[in-house]
């Protein structure tokens, strides 16, 4: 385990695709230690591109991303960070348990079967231990993603729809279990979602973005209790934060900052 968590700076992030697609244009933003922030906006603003930034799998044309004053490569080479994205890359030639023991080792952490198993069960999978990916369905597939992002007990933790492949009753009960786990260690957690609910559910805070190119126009803080109550979501200070979140993103282009 990670001994502290880690705050995290973007300064100055701009990143163009090839064909001339300006995903993020001077995108500044800093996420404090231990701190869950959702991440919302149009389909193809730029939210992924931002985690893909702060993981760093790509990297920036202009600007830089620092975890605890580090490059996020140096970061993720030693362990500190986790990334559970929409396609779950499962390794087809070993199990559901292995796969998910692929990240202590990868992390060069010692061996833990029990977490495994203790993880493997809270999403759900207790009973597919042994079973390869191919006879998994992709919502299952996905929830051994999540088990696997969270078995090394990261600092950080980047989360792209990750609920998004799974049943609506799954979903929830995700949304119930898992995030005790990261907050309990002090992972910060970002996380890319649609739902609106699901982003006041999860997050301390939300940043809702502008159409591409990603910037910032609304930053909510979500302050209501943890752990997260059942009937929490009908309550008049949920409604008014989701209410708040819906009004940012609806609000036109040109209101734009």
């Amino acid at each position: 385990m990670q001994d502290s968590s880690a705050g995290i700076s973007c300064r100055a992030l701009t990143k163009t695709w090839p064909g001339g697609v300006h995903a993020v244009a001077g995108f500044d933003a800093d996420f404090a230690a231990g701190q869950t922030t959702a991440l919302i906006g149009p389909s193809g603003c730029g939210k992924s591109t931002l985690l893909r930034l702060v993981a760093g799998l790509d990297l920036p044309d202009g600007g830089q991303v620092r975890i605890n004053g580090l490059d996020p490569a140096h970061q993720r080479r030693r362990g500190a960070i986790s990334i559970a994205f929409q396609d779950p890359s499962l390794l087809p030639w070993l199990s559901a348990a292995q796969n998910v023991a692929l990240a202590q080792k990868l992390a060069r952490q010692h061996a833990d079967p029990g977490k495994v198993a203790h993880l493997l069960r809270l999403v759900g999978l207790e009973g597919f231990a042994a079973t390869r990916p191919a006879a998994l369905s992709g919502g299952m597939r996905q929830r051994a993603a999540i088990a696997r992002a969270l078995v090394t007990a990261p600092q950080v933790l980047l989360l792209d729809e990750p609920f998004g492949a799974v049943d609506e009753l799954t979903r929830r009960q995700l949304a119930q279990d898992l995030p005790p786990l990261w907050q309990a260690q002090g992972t910060t957690a970002l996380l890319v979602t649609h739902s609106l609910a699901e982003a006041v559910w999860l997050a301390d805070r939300i940043l809702v973005l502008s159409p591409r190119p990603a910037r910032i126009i609304a930053d909510i803080a979500v302050p209501l209790p943890r752990p997260r109550r059942p009937g929490l979501a009908d309550s008049p200070a949920f409604r008014r934060i989701e209410a708040e979140a819906r009004a940012a993103l609806s609000a036109p282009a040109s209101a734009c900052p």
